[in-house]
């Protein structure tokens, strides 16, 4: 794995560890520090950073428009990408109206000369412009959160490439499942003793966990106790305990913190919510619909064939992301530390005023080496931007 990155929580860490009783930031509390990380991280990712983020919508048909990502800072172009993998831009038009509701108010009549397109069959008005994009015209518009788009682009997927702050986008979300019980006993398609189901783990990419339901006394974390006629809402809670709460009476803890369970009042479903997850968690392809369908179980005298632990398959209710926090870059690093000690002690009264000129002079320093470092264009780009034009004549 890369280690291009560091956390925010590693910078604040390392901070409070070079603090000593000499420091004229001795006394901040780390809600400051990682406050003040914040702020500096938003700013580094302005200058030096410039974290770049994709994005691929469709346009709305009836409003000709789609919302900005919650994470966006500044826009940098709109448009297609071709065949060749190139991206074509769409054309700005500053003039674009922002409700496609407004019915328009232009005469449609070639022979009105309210119409801007007065006897085109001899050309146009003066001042009128000729020239046309033919892929459309986008505005954007900040204080509604959004890109308009020309009529001609209704319905189209369009690409955007805008610069994120790199700190709202980087959150992660709950992964919530559904989960409806089949009820026990020796009717065909009923929970038996020895029944499975599979679910995934919330730490891990390809790991899953069976639970068994059993008729006896449970002896491991993966085991239910079910009776041998209990109905899906039963069963249903008697997991939703065992995901939760575990058996303490025998000193069974839970599989994991991390899943809560919850039953829908006294119905059979049950709702899984994996929290503050660390990696992606399986699809649901990925998980057998229960582990020991198609076999033929005897219970009761009585051959049970294609057990169904659940009623339906296993509903997503909410894809589950897994968040890393607030990072930043190794090379924005020291720029950031600086950062935070210079705006902690800028306006202490009882800090000297050259030790602020000082910390204010190191931080720009780092600043300034962290672009350079993070800059991409080298020797080899300026040769073959030189050269895009150039072709060489044949040789016989």
């Amino acid at each position: 794995m890369a280690i291009d990155y560091t956390s925010i929580d590693e910078v604040v860490n390392d901070f409070q560890l070079m603090m000593d009783d000499t420091s004229y930031d001795k006394d901040a509390n780390i809600y400051q520090l990682r406050l003040l990380a914040l702020q500096g991280l938003r700013e580094l990712k302005f200058d030096a950073e410039q974290e770049i983020k994709t994005l691929e919508k469709i346009v709305q048909t009836s409003s000709l428009r789609f919302t900005l990502p919650s994470d966006f800072v500044k826009l940098l172009r709109v448009g297609y990408k071709n065949s060749d993998d190139e991206f074509v831009s769409l054309g700005y038009k500053s003039n674009l109206s922002l409700d496609s509701g407004i019915i328009s108010q232009i005469s449609e009549d070639p022979y009105d000369e309210n119409n801007p397109y007065f006897h085109t069959d001899m050309g146009r008005k003066y001042g009128v412009g000729g020239g046309q994009n033919a892929l459309g015209y986008y505005r954007l518009n900040r204080s509604d959160n959004g890109i308009n788009f020309s009529s001609d682009l209704a319905g189209k997927k369009v690409f955007m490439e805008y610069i994120s702050d790199g700190i709202g986008s980087t959150q992660s979300r709950d992964h919530v499942m559904q989960l409806n019980f089949n009820g026990s006993g020796i009717a065909p398609g009923q929970i038996v003793s020895g029944s499975k189901l599979r679910i995934p783990l919330p730490g891990s990419t390809s790991t899953t966990f069976d639970y068994t339901f059993k008729t006896s006394t449970p002896s491991d974390v993966g085991e239910v106790q079910i009776g041998s006629n209990d109905n899906g809402s039963t069963i249903a809670e008697k997991f939703s305990t065992a995901v939760n709460e575990g058996y303490p009476d025998l000193g069974i803890s839970p599989l994991d913190t991390r899943i809560k369970a919850s039953q829908n009042a006294t119905s059979n479903a049950v709702t899984l919510t994996y929290k503050n997850i660390t990696v992606n968690p399986l699809t649901l392809s990925d998980l057998t619909f229960e582990v020991n369908a198609n076999q033929d179980v005897v219970s009761g005298g009585v051959t049970t064939t294609g057990i169904e632990v659940l009623t339906s398959p296993i509903k997503l209710i909410q894809k589950g992301v897994a968040g890393e926090g607030p990072r930043v870059h190794k090379f924005c690093e020291e720029a950031l530390r600086c950062y935070m000690y210079y705006k902690y002690i800028q306006r202490k009264r009882g800090v000297p005023a050259n030790e602020k000129q000082m910390a204010k002079r190191a931080y720009y320093n780092e600043k300034r080496l962290a672009r350079a470092r993070m800059m991409n264009f080298n020797k080899e780009a300026a040769m073959q931007i030189s050269r895009k034009a150039f072709k060489q004549s044949p040789k016989i």
